[in-house]
């Protein structure tokens, strides 16, 4: 069968267009995947370091997977009261390495002090400071023993601060007078401002002592009078 020139034309045109029709009908139905998202906390205005984070300094926004930074926060709760470490820039999301908190080892001894605490430090012997039974995390109580005019040759002890947080234990090196060096273990304590002038003010005036509460103990013994011992 002989197919003339305008048969063959009209054929090629026929399956062009259909070829066309494919073409165009297999892109407009292909569907790309949708790109899969994360969640990241990004930092709401400019952040200063050494700031403790709360929830109105950031917001949650949605960034393709494929840009989230693999250490950046993703839950506003992972960050709230923990530390800034560096400053932190508006629309920034926020890395978990930029922070500390205190349950983190490594980070500054500054950054475990509760906010308006202060961090005092007190020599101690075996006696006073329990054995060296106290670590990082028990409470104690202070006693201040001091011996009174009168009457003459009398002592009196009192408890002067009650279940404060011991936030180290160590030692510092003292030297002697024989020129030789020892080194003086230590307890330091997070303590509010007054109460860290009042405990210096008793270490100059009396003999300071500690007594070590049960993990569970916080209460306040009120009253709590002071004995007074007379020859």
């Amino acid at each position: 069968m002989r197919f003339s020139r305008r048969n063959i034309f009209l054929i090629a045109l026929v399956l062009a267009g259909v070829t066309a029709y494919l073409a165009y009908y297999l892109i407009s139905s292909f569907r790309p995947p949708p790109e899969r998202m994360a969640t990241v906390v990004v930092a709401m205005g400019d952040i200063p370091a050494n700031v403790a984070l709360t929830r109105d300094m950031v917001s949650v926004v949605q960034v393709p997977e494929k840009y989230a930074h693999p250490q950046a926060i993703s839950n506003v709760d992972q960050l709230v009261g923990k530390i800034s470490k560096t400053d932190i820039y508006k629309d920034e999301p926020i890395l978990s390495t930029r922070l500390a908190s205190k349950e983190q080892a490594g980070n500054r001894f500054s950054y475990r002090i509760p906010d308006k605490m202060r961090a005092v430090t007190l020599a101690v012997t075996e006696v006073t400071g329990i054995a060296g039974l106290p670590t990082v995390g028990d409470r104690v109580d202070i006693l201040v023993s001091r011996q009174q005019a009168l009457p003459q040759g009398s002592w009196t002890v009192a408890t002067v601060l009650q279940s404060k947080e011991v936030l180290a234990t160590g030692g510092v090196v003292v030297a002697q007078e024989d020129g030789k060096q020892r080194v003086v273990p230590t307890l330091t304590l997070s303590l509010n401002p007054q109460d860290a002038q009042q405990l210096v003010l008793l270490e100059s005036t009396g003999k300071i002592r500690f007594t070590l509460r049960s993990p569970v103990d916080r209460a306040i013994v009120i009253p709590l009078e002071p004995i007074t011992w007379r020859p």
